[in-house]
């Protein structure tokens, strides 16, 4: 299976909350909070991605500075070397990406380099689970078809 598939069968489509760098990391968190998601991209005003923050980023914060960096931008704990994918990568290459850089957040961008949506770990598993499935399905309809 591809990204690609993956986002057109989320809930929430490929649709992905974004931030701007210079927001306050209590705006951040409440965004995290209403929309129930891990982490928001943080873009430029001309739509690139400048940075990705998780609620992992927020707790080293808080645990940095004693619980004020609520008052913090995003711009200042927000991960800027950012990992992506393609929607045409495979979930067995992501799900070894994600394992090997202990990250759990993927942002999606097409051909022309454009963000199209955010694949997490759980993601790729269901969409694993799914394919197991399907497959152990096929088998039991192959073993009774059998005999």
């Amino acid at each position: 299976m591809i990204v690609k598939t993956i986002l057109k069968t989320k809930a929430r489509g490929a649709g992905v909350v974004t931030t701007s760098p210079q927001a306050s990391i209590t705006e951040a968190a409440r965004l995290l909070a209403s929309h129930r998601i891990g982490a928001v991209i943080a873009v430029t005003e001309e739509g690139g991605i400048a940075g990705i923050l998780s609620e992992r980023d927020i707790v080293r914060g808080l645990a940095q500075s004693d619980g004020i960096c609520t008052g913090a931008k995003v711009a200042e704990l927000m991960t800027a070397n950012v990992q992506t994918c393609r929607e045409d990568d495979s979930v067995e290459a992501l799900m070894k990406t994600m394992t090997d850089r202990r990250i759990r957040h993927l942002p999606v961008m097409d051909g022309a380099g454009r963000l199209t949506g955010m694949v997490t770990i759980g993601d790729l598993v269901k969409s694993r689970l799914d394919e197991m499935d399907m497959e152990v399905d096929n088998l039991r309809n192959y073993v009774s078809a059998s005999h």
